[in-house]
């Protein structure tokens, strides 16, 4: 497997094409940078995945990735589930070319399958685990209600969906208090504040989060029996609904 490593200095200069955020294939080459110095918990929420998924999977059923971006919440399936098909699904044919090209032997051996479709369209059948991560923020609020639906009907009786959002308070005091704390976190992180402020610029009317009650409302509208919170850092949470 290959890993690019490459460091994000995307906005070093600013938003200077004054273009919305987009999973092209220059985001692409330095997205495990940007996720890694930009996201707390980052890496806990992979392992929480490999964990839930050991616990909860079904033998010859299905694990699906939604918005798997590079694979690696693809990969910490297949660590702790050698034996599982997992099927990853993004639109960003960037992402896709790059996860076919790093996670050849896998693909070879029909452990892992990555498609380039829009998950709205995408057919999701025969699923124990389901993960979704940091992808719901990305959609049109209209389309959300509807892919949760899509999931829980996909799920079988003990399967679950295991997700991590970005979320935002309806508190505006510590709704500030927790934006810069993130602020100072992706600071010591090596960024600067005009790479900061250019990023959250460029994000603006594209990654659009709600609050964690929103998540677990939609979770009972579906049908879900009951979910959870299991990681809380800053303001990402990792929540789980069981089927």
């Amino acid at each position: 497997m290959r890993t690019m490593g490459k460091q994000d200095n995307i906005y070093e200069s600013g938003n200077l094409s004054g273009l919305p955020f987009a999973f092209n294939k220059e985001v692409t080459e330095v997205f495990e940078d940007m996720i890694d110095r930009s996201v707390p918990g980052y890496k806990t929420s992979l392992s929480l995945i490999s964990l839930f998924a050991k616990q909860y999977y079904q033998e010859g059923t299905n694990c699906y990735d939604l918005g798997c971006s590079l694979g690696a919440s693809s990969l910490s399936v297949l660590k702790s589930i050698p034996s599982a098909r997992v099927i990853g699904i993004d639109n960003s044919k960037a992402m896709i070319e790059e996860c076919l090209s790093r996670f050849e032997t896998l693909i070879t051996n029909q452990s892992l399958s990555f498609l380039c479709e829009d998950i709205m369209k995408s057919e999701i059948r025969n699923a124990s685990f389901i993960t979704v991560n940091y992808l719901v923020q990305f959609l049109d609020l209209a389309q959300r209600d509807n892919l949760f639906k899509k999931i829980h009907k996909a799920l079988l009786p003990g399967g679950i969906l295991l997700m991590s959002e970005k979320v935002h308070y309806e508190n505006s005091y510590e709704s500030n208090r927790i934006f810069k704390t993130h602020h100072k976190f992706k600071s010591v992180n090596g960024y600067s504040q005009l790479e900061i402020s250019s990023k959250r610029d460029s994000l603006e009317g594209v990654l659009i989060t709600e609050s964690e009650d929103d998540h677990f409302l939609r979770g009972r509208r579906v049908g879900f029996e009951r979910s959870a919170k299991v990681l809380s850092n800053l303001n990402f949470r990792t929540l789980i609904f069981f089927k």
